[in-house]
């Protein structure tokens, strides 16, 4: 199985205790019900929050996700260093994020490859938070990931 967007189930809700996870910043007001998963590996990659500039006409400034990833949860925050929507770029959305935070547990540390290889993948299928709302005539999407100033 791959990842699949999809609305989060009351059952799922529960099994990952999201209720604890959303409270975590102490933030007011609504969360998204949605998530990118992939049953199989046991990870889950959701958009938990972001921050937008008004005076630059809503560009994104700082976005925090949550990423589950076989047991450990990793909690990131990214800034959009560049979009470029598909009309522009050959039929391909594409999006330069910043990784400006992320927290890998120490117990999985030797695994960072394939945790960001997964983080990527749920990235591009989820088309950076779009998730369930994606029509089915959408447009590829490709990330550059950024980390350090290395491409992931």
């Amino acid at each position: 199985m791959a990842f699949v967007n999809e609305v989060i189930s009351q059952e799922d809700w529960k099994k990952y205790d999201l209720e604890t996870i959303k409270k975590r910043l102490n933030i007011r007001g609504g969360f998204t019900d949605q998530w990118t998963i992939d049953r199989q590996k046991d990870i889950w990659f959701r958009e938990y929050r972001f921050w937008s500039d008004k005076e630059n006409f809503g560009a994104e400034i700082c976005t925090y996700w949550d990423f589950y990833w076989k047991g450990s949860f990793i909690p990131l925050r990214t800034e959009t260093v560049k979009k470029i929507p598909p009309s522009k770029n050959n039929g391909i959305y594409y999006v330069h994020l910043k990784i400006l935070k992320i927290e890998i547990p120490e117990n999985i540390q030797q695994y960072k490859s394939e945790i960001y290889k997964d983080l990527k993948e749920a990235f591009e299928v989820s088309q950076v938070g779009i998730g369930i709302y994606i029509k089915d005539d959408t447009d590829p999407c490709k990330i550059n990931l950024e980390y350090e100033g290395e491409l992931i």
